[in-house]
């Protein structure tokens, strides 16, 4: 994507830049700067997941121990809210979900470009809700529900069902990203435009862009997958 603002002077929005690339197997891979930073994501949520539940006490002990168990209260709480205590066992896939988004988000304030402005990042996480939502459908209904959900109420409804199941994880994927790569166009324009006066205001508007949006888009991303989810039950 790119936007020229000037004849002169342009202001360009790339895509995820190309770190490396290498042939493996007769096949070439080229390694995205969004790969690299995930995998930066997931060392970092390892080490702190890792801190917060060593040596874990049946009654708290410490800080840390109590903020672990405030964190998984916090996600449990949630899912069971959201979607009924029969799905309880989503909560550490919601909770990873949920953490993954934010910090990936939160990856601009690092001067690094966050995943979650790359739509094949988003969209993969997507496609899992979309593959939870058809397996929960199975699941509930049976082959015969499962196929019966499709044409429920009237056979007419078929193309309509499948173009919602399919436009489900599509416009989750969209909203997320939009809203992620908005951030960083607005935050590029206003800098460009200011330039060497580019002081304070920045700074300012980087609290809504990279803090505020990516614990919003994290919380919508999360609470729509638990929605389309626990709503794909069949009779």
């Amino acid at each position: 994507m790119e936007m020229n603002l000037l004849a002169e002077s342009k202001f360009t929005v790339n895509g995820p830049l190309e770190v490396t690339t290498f042939d493996l197997f007769g096949m070439t891979f080229h390694l995205s700067e969004s790969v690299v930073v995930e995998w930066f994501v997931v060392i970092l949520l390892g080490v702190l997941f890792f801190v917060l539940g060593r040596n874990l006490k049946v009654k708290p002990a410490s800080r840390r121990q109590m903020a672990a168990e405030y964190i998984v209260g916090l996600f449990s709480g949630m899912v069971q809210d959201t979607m009924g205590v029969s799905y309880k066992k989503y909560t550490p896939y919601i909770g990873a979900l949920f953490c993954f988004s934010i910090l990936s988000s939160l990856m601009g304030l690092l001067g690094l470009r966050p995943p979650t402005a790359d739509i094949s990042v988003v969209a993969s996480w997507a496609l899992i809700t979309f593959v939870l939502v058809q397996r929960n459908k199975g699941k509930t209904g049976g082959v015969k529900g499962y196929f019966k959900s499709f044409i429920d109420p009237l056979p007419f409804m078929l193309p309509f069902n499948i173009i919602g199941e399919i436009a489900n994880p599509l416009s989750q994927a969209l909203r997320h990203f939009g809203n992620i790569v908005s951030g960083l166009v607005i935050g590029g324009l206003i800098y460009f435009a200011l330039g060497n006066f580019a002081i304070g205001l920045p700074a300012v508007l980087s609290l809504y862009f990279d803090l505020f949006s990516s614990f919003l888009q994290a919380y919508i991303f999360v609470t729509l997958t638990m929605s389309y989810v626990s709503m794909a039950e069949c009779d």
